[in-house]
């Protein structure tokens, strides 16, 4: 019998099986927790600038294919065309992107966000939780 994904207890499991579930209360104050609010500013520092870089790259390719055909139309090495370029390297500019969000985030989070993980998994925020009570 299959199971209704909407009855599944939320709470996410600890990562080691699933033995333990995580308290939601763990979660909460992680939030708050310095470190993870300094891992969302870094986040948001790359993401939001690249996105907006990337999003009008994008659309500077998509409104020359749409009002500068005479440009784009121009041969640029036998068929290949300034409109094949563009579109190349919008995919060149993709991969660009994730290698250099993966240099950024193994700099810059991977190893605070595996502390602060490590300190879910173990309860550290749950008893701090308790000793502020």
């Amino acid at each position: 019998m299959a199971t209704d994904k909407r009855t599944k207890d939320p709470t996410p499991p600890d990562g080691n099986g699933g033995d333990e579930p995580i308290k939601d209360a763990a979660y909460v104050a992680m939030h708050s927790d310095p470190r993870f609010i300094e891992l969302k500013r870094r986040l948001y520092r790359f993401i939001f600038p690249m996105s907006l870089a990337f999003m009008a790259w994008y659309l500077l390719y998509v409104l020359m294919s749409a009002f500068g055909r005479d440009i784009m139309g121009v041969d640029l090495v036998g068929n290949v065309n300034v409109a094949l370029v563009f579109g190349i390297l919008q995919f060149v500019s993709t991969f660009g992107i994730a290698v250099l969000y993966t240099r950024y985030a193994n700099r810059n989070f991977d190893q605070t966000a595996a502390e602060l993980r490590e300190e879910l998994q173990n309860g550290a925020n749950a008893t701090a939780e308790e000793a502020n009570r």
